[in-house]
């Protein structure tokens, strides 16, 4: 997985309303700052997306994207990073194929 320090900071980069977007061998995802526009009062979380490749975030269908929220804190930054590596451990097959065989099933 790719460094911890390769998603940045709070302060610096999500405060700034900046969406990080990378990929690793296989695993796109997205991190963000979040706050549910329904919810005014809400205060805002740290999205993280991912889903297989080869598609971009927009291009590829909800029901292929997992999504789980965290702290809006450094803590939060550290714990969403730990399951990033997490869940590319666990799915590494997924990811796997994806890379390899990126466009399998679409023609």
């Amino acid at each position: 997985m790719n460094s911890r320090k390769s998603i940045y900071d709070i302060k610096s980069f999500y405060n700034k309303k900046a969406v990080l977007k990378a990929s690793f061998q296989g695993m796109r995802y997205q991190l963000e700052q979040y706050k549910d526009p329904e919810q005014e009062e809400a205060e805002p979380v740290l999205r993280v997306t991912i889903w297989p490749e080869p598609f971009c975030f927009e291009k590829t269908p909800d029901k292929k994207k997992t999504v789980k929220e965290f702290v809006y804190t450094e803590d939060g930054l550290d714990e969403a990073y730990d399951w990033l590596c997490q869940i590319y451990d666990e799915r590494i097959e997924e990811w796997t194929e994806a890379r390899d065989n990126p466009y399998k099933g679409l023609f």
